[in-house]
């Protein structure tokens, strides 16, 4: 009697509130909605959620009563049970996992021990301890071997193979998942368990058993969004197995389903996927587009860059318009989703990137094959072209002034209606500027007249007197100046190359955009034959020795890895007999088998260990550093370590830049500069207003922290790189460090077109002329080195061929002219190889700024 009365007493006086607390709060946990991710696995037992922490607090609390007041009743066991579930739902999982560990240790009733067991299960799966997860339930579900309930050992083996799925063990979580399906008591559990099921089967690539397990969910209804999403996923899996006909079918009849409202937009997007994969390109493109631009539901995120990244699979593959596809790429890699709810093999933001590169690149072929073509035309159809132009731009004005017309009408329209509007009240205040709808009128009136002017003084007073739609003197004025300027409108011919010289400079550049496009073809979209025609397209045109080279050394990798042998031969042949001593012929002399025949040695110095040794000593300084590299660089400029060599030299510079004490004052506003960029480059685009608006162009120059010796001597190297490796690894990166290095507009110009002093003298085109301030040009690496290089000791010719150059501030040739009459043909051509292959200045200093420069340098060739 006194043991009943103990435990009558424990249960109502306090477990039975706790209960109370307990199940009030789980019913606010499980009662919130659930959001799945079909691309992520499900969980069959609910991950908890912030809501009830209330409720269950008061239930640890009531249950803590137990064990304090009441430790000699039957209600311990529960007690502890209900305090660790609590702790659980509370998302406390730690304490959670303590009170299971207490319940199994302390209780000696089978079936609670079971339950905790479960329940510690589902603690270590929360904690993600994934691997002490497997182990405990392995070791617990074989003691108890022959003591488990049915409906408890399927729920520890859906609980085993939920760790399972975590570790990407697929073929252990099928087989455990399988066998606890059939006898999981909830019908929630059987539902999610085959979701997951056919989720697991499609990891591990058996699609016949994931489309069955997806058939098998609609059997336990319990929450209509995982019936829905099976439902999706049965046809998603029947595509993948080709069967776009049942696809097409599972999803049209789920469009039909009134249920299915909310998820028109993705229905529409699986249908648009399943005519793409059955390579209806019109139909799956009309379907995307009806997508992204319903008006009767708005798609999700994800579902908007899922359908952009469709269209640009369209026009990439089915189109082979690559510039389209650059462009939806782009969208699609605009859409701000999270990456877990887009499929794996989802790369918007690369493919936008690579695709836009290669629109860029074929913009300028196409521009500069426009250039040839224009210079190569007959005097009589040169000027029916410049006709043709004209006449263009002419139109393009005439367009341009009937919108301006136009919003002058509007402007009189939006008078006319204010002045009708009869909007009067004592309430909207002096002027009417309490009334919105004036304001707002007002506005449009003045944007129609006066567009969007900068608010500054002396502003375009052009601009103004065109605008005013009320003096018609001015407007016949007006009238007369358009019509002066259309009379005056000029063709800019400076980019035509009329010479040979520059069409042969044009040819080599289309050489190189090829080579470009080859290397993008075949490093970063993975499609070899477009990569194979461009590499061949390089090679076919004058270019440069570096371009001609590696596009050699790439078919003969390409067709290698194609299985094409006898064709990976034959360039790799042609290869060696034109560049024997080229560091590519090596490699394929070694891959392909072949004899390299090499008249040329290097010394016994290793490239390799001296790179070694540089790059170990500490006690170098960076500026040292970068110089002993640069030159090891330009020594070896064959060796495999040369570009890496060049490279580091530019980061040692780098870093000696930002050991100054100038640059450390202006990086910080440099960056808020650089955060701000969209408003100065709108002040920057208004057309004649610049020099009166209100922002000064100081702001950039004087916060720009790459300046001195350390910056200028990067941007060389940079410059120098660029030239020397274009088919290097690090030459991307390179690239994005000289745009990041590279001085503002101001700045260029404060450097070319400074005003001379009485005794100094400035060529054309901003270039100093080199005798007029006493400096002169030096062969980066030395002038010996370079002579070496082309190999013009064994001539017979003893001789002094002159050129002169014009570089740029950082030492690169932009321009060279033969000054030495009757040269020797061969010397001057293998000179001039020399120069497209790898000369380059020393930068000049002049009134502490690095200067473009106009010299003559003689060469002495000969033996």
């Amino acid at each position: 009697m006194q043991s009943n009365w103990k435990n009558f007493n424990a249960y109502y006086n306090t477990y039975y509130n706790a209960e109370k607390n307990y199940e009030a709060g789980l019913e606010k946990n499980l009662s919130q909605m659930r959001d799945y991710n079909p691309l992520q696995p499900v969980r069959i037992h609910p991950v908890p959620v912030n809501a009830g922490a209330e409720d269950f607090d008061k239930a640890i609390q009531k249950a803590a009563d137990i064990l304090r007041r009441h430790d000699d009743t039957k209600w311990v066991d529960d007690a502890i049970f209900l305090i660790g579930k609590s702790y659980y739902f509370r998302q406390e999982y730690f304490s959670a996992d303590q009170k299971f560990r207490e319940l199994y240790v302390n209780s000696e009733d089978p079936q609670m021990r079971q339950r905790a067991i479960i329940w510690q299960g589902r603690a270590l799966l929360e904690m993600e301890l994934h691997s002490e997860g497997v182990a405990f339930l392995y070791e617990r579900i074989e003691q108890f071997e022959d003591q488990w309930k049915p409906e408890q050992i399927a729920e520890a083996k859906a609980l085993l193979a939920q760790h399972h799925v975590e570790m990407e063990n697929w073929q252990l979580a099928a087989k455990f998942l399988s066998e606890a399906l059939r006898d999981l008591q909830k019908t929630e559990y059987r539902e999610r368990g085959y979701f997951l099921l056919g989720q697991i089967y499609e990891r591990s690539e058996d699609l016949e058993a994931a489309y069955n397990a997806y058939s098998k969910v609609s059997d336990h209804f319990s929450e209509y969004r995982i019936q829905y999403l099976a439902q999706r996923k049965r046809a998603e899996v029947a595509r993948s197995l080709d069967r776009n006909d049942l696809a097409l079918n599972i999803f049209e009849s789920m469009v039909r389903d009134d249920k299915n409202l909310e998820y028109r937009s993705e229905l529409d997007f699986e249908l648009a996927r399943t005519e793409h994969e059955l390579q209806n390109y019109r139909q799956a493109e009309k379907l995307y587009n009806d997508v992204l631009h319903s008006d009767l539901s708005r798609p999700t995120a994800e579902i908007t860059a899922r359908a952009y990244y469709g269209l640009a699979e369209i026009y990439r593959f089915g189109y082979e318009n690559f510039s389209k596809a650059a462009a939806y790429y782009d969208s699609a890699a605009q859409q701000n989703v999270l990456p877990d709810r887009l499929p794996e093999d989802f790369e918007a933001e690369l493919l936008a990137e690579s695709f836009g590169n290669y629109a860029r690149i074929k913009s300028e072929i196409a521009l500069r094959d426009s250039l040839l073509k224009l210079a190569q035309l007959s005097p009589d159809e040169f000027e029916l072209v410049l006709k043709e132009l004209r006449e263009q731009k002419i139109q393009e004005l005439e367009a341009i002034r009937s919108q301006e017309q136009q919003e002058l009408d509007q402007m009189v329209t939006v008078n006319q209606v204010e002045n009708n509007s009869g909007i009067e009240s004592s309430d909207n205040g002096f002027l009417n500027i309490n009334n919105r709808q004036r304001r707002q009128n007002l506005r449009q009136q003045f944007y129609a007249v006066w567009g969007n002017r900068p608010l500054a003084d002396n502003w375009r007073v052009r601009s103004m007197i065109r605008s005013s739609a009320y003096n018609e003197e001015v407007e016949e004025i007006s009238t007369a100046e358009e019509e002066l300027e259309i009379f005056d409108i000029e063709i800019d011919l400076s980019d035509i190359p009329f010479s040979t010289e520059e069409q042969d400079s044009v040819r080599k550049r289309i050489a190189a955009y090829n080579y470009e496009l080859g290397n993008l073809f075949f490093l970063s979209l993975n499609m070899p034959d477009s990569a194979i025609h461009y590499f061949q397209k390089a090679i076919a045109t004058p270019s440069s020795e570096n371009i001609n080279m590696v596009s050699l050394y790439s078919l003969a990798e390409l067709y290698a890895v194609e299985g094409i042998e006898l064709k990976a031969i034959e360039y790799a042949e042609e290869l060696l007999e034109k560049y024997p001593n080229s560091v590519y012929s090596s490699r394929v002399a070694e891959q392909f088998d072949l004899q390299l025949n090499s008249g040329k040695v290097l010394s016994g110095v290793s490239p390799l260990e001296v790179y070694r040794q540089i790059m170990q000593d500490d006690s170098l300084q960076n500026t040292i550093k970068a110089e002993r590299l640069k030159q090891l660089s330009y020594n070896f400029n064959n060796h495999p370590v040369a570009p890496k060599a060049l490279y580091e030299a530019l980061e040692a510079y780098t870093e000696a830049g930002k050991s100054d004490s100038l640059y450390s004052r202006k990086i910080s506003d440099w960056m808020q500069i650089k955060q701000d960029t969209s408003l100065i480059e709108s002040q920057m685009l208004e057309d004649l207003s610049l020099k009166d608006s209100t922002w000064d162009e100081q702001n950039i120059s004087t916060s720009f922290p790459y300046v001195g010796a350390s910056w200028d001597s990067a941007r060389v190297v940079a410059d120098t790189f660029l030239v020397m490796y274009p088919g290097s690894e690090l030459h991307p990166g390179v690239i994005l460090l000289k745009q990041e290095l590279e001085m503002p507009e101001s700045l260029n110009e404060g450097v070319e077109t400074s005003q001379p002093t009485e005794s100094d003298t400035v060529v054309s085109e901003g270039y100093l002329d080199c005798e007029d301030i006493g400096e002169e040009l030096n062969v980066r690496g030395g002038l010996q080195q370079f002579l070496d290089g082309i190999d013009l000791t064994n001539t017979e010719i003893v001789t002094e061929i002159i050129y002169r150059f014009k570089v740029n501030q950082r030492g690169i040739i932009e321009e060279y002219i033969l000054q030495t009459e009757n040269a020797d043909e061969e010397i001057k051509n293998k000179l001039e190889q020399g120069f497209e292959r790898n000369l380059s200045f020393e930068a000049v200093l002049y009134q502490g700024q690095a200067v473009s420069m106009e010299c003559n340098y003689t060469f002495p060739v000969g033996s």
